[in-house]
């Protein structure tokens, strides 16, 4: 990789322009999505890429053919050069149709060298993003949407901070606790063996004196304290995201995928087709849930065990059970965990402002 790394930028006022507005490179970026995909990705994407967006070198000397009055084209010994040295890495055009002659093709050993071989072919640009996100989302890489920007990630400290308890005083009472009367129970109303005569004058008789005391004692009962209102508490959302999905897609798409088609367009179609069928079926799910928080010390905690990988080891043992493991066979599955830091700078900005200064 590092021989086929390019400077990513080439004036130093370029790179003063894009840290001026937050931005980065189309390379930079990437850099940043290419590390994360695995040898298995870069394979389907590769192929993927082969079959439905074939490209031809702006060198190659056929598009230079010279065709005489007559129609017939003059073979050059440049263009035969050139084709002996395209048969060492490229299949026979009449053999395309076929998954096991992609292994015989030039392909990028990286997920950089992928991208970069994406915008060769004018498929990825500064402006259109499109294909990229297409073929990620076919690859169920949701993870990685994310990053598919030219706009800066920002650096966010993992650091924990400890502040006062959030819990008020446990005197607090409620003033929907604080009626005697209705809170009393009263014994004579559940004895046993009383007919309903008896319930209905006991209940007048108490209801006219309860009255009377009530018009009596008005003066001297005090009337009770109303607390003023708590403040309201200020909570943020956090989104997660947990997806499981198998680690290997390629041994199963050369053993499924396979084409008849004799006109090209027609076989690309149809490869791409069964391509995309195969791994929506493989789909293991996806669960997305939002957390809240109202504390900034546990905020920074859960982030910092995100950043770390202790959230993504305790998530396994929740979702990689051994009824999926069970249902799967004997395919590697793996569990990918994300989170959005935009959340979390957002939501520690709030809890920031409701602490106001210490």
């Amino acid at each position: 990789m590092a021989e086929m790394k390019r400077p990513v930028i080439s004036h130093p006022w370029e790179e003063e322009c894009l840290e001026y507005y937050g931005m980065v490179s189309l390379h930079r970026m990437f850099e940043v999505i290419g590390s994360q995909l695995t040898e298995n990705d870069v394979a389907v994407l590769s192929f993927l890429l082969d079959e439905t967006q074939p490209w031809t070198h702006p060198l190659d000397p056929r598009l230079w053919a010279v065709v005489e009055e007559d129609g017939t084209e003059t073979p050059s010994p440049l263009l035969e050069s050139w084709q002996r040295r395209s048969r060492r890495w490229q299949a026979p055009v009449e053999a395309a149709g076929s998954l096991e002659v992609v292994g015989e093709r030039h392909q990028p050993r990286n997920g950089v060298e992928l991208l970069l071989e994406l915008e060769r072919r004018g498929r990825c640009d500064e402006t259109n993003f499109l294909h990229l996100l297409q073929l990620l989302r076919l690859l169920t890489r949701h993870d990685l949407l994310p990053y598919v920007t030219l706009k800066r990630q920002r650096t966010v400290s993992p650091e924990r901070y400890t502040y006062g308890p959030s819990v008020t005083a446990s005197d607090r009472q409620m003033d929907s606790c604080l009626g005697s009367a209705s809170a009393e129970t009263q014994p004579d109303q559940w004895e046993t063996g009383s007919n309903s005569s008896k319930r209905k004058r006991v209940s007048r008789g108490r209801a006219r004196a309860s009255a009377l005391g009530r018009r009596r004692g008005a003066k001297t009962v005090p009337a009770l304290k109303q607390e003023p209102p708590s403040p309201t508490k200020v909570t943020c959302d956090i989104r997660l995201r947990v997806r499981a999905e198998f680690c290997q897609h390629e041994p199963v798409l050369r053993q499924n995928v396979l084409s008849n088609k004799q006109h090209r367009l027609e076989r690309q179609l149809d490869v791409f087709g069964q391509s995309n069928t195969i791994l929506k079926s493989r789909d293991l799910g996806s669960i997305i849930c939002d957390i809240k928080f109202s504390e900034l010390s546990y905020l920074d905690a859960f982030w910092s065990d995100y950043m770390s990988g202790a959230l993504l080891e305790a998530l396994k043992g929740v979702f990689l059970t051994e009824s999926l493991r069970d249902a799967v066979g004997q395919e590697a599955i793996r569990l990918l965990v994300n989170v959005d830091e935009d959340d979390y700078e957002e939501g520690r900005r709030l809890l920031l402002e409701s602490l106001g200064p210490q």
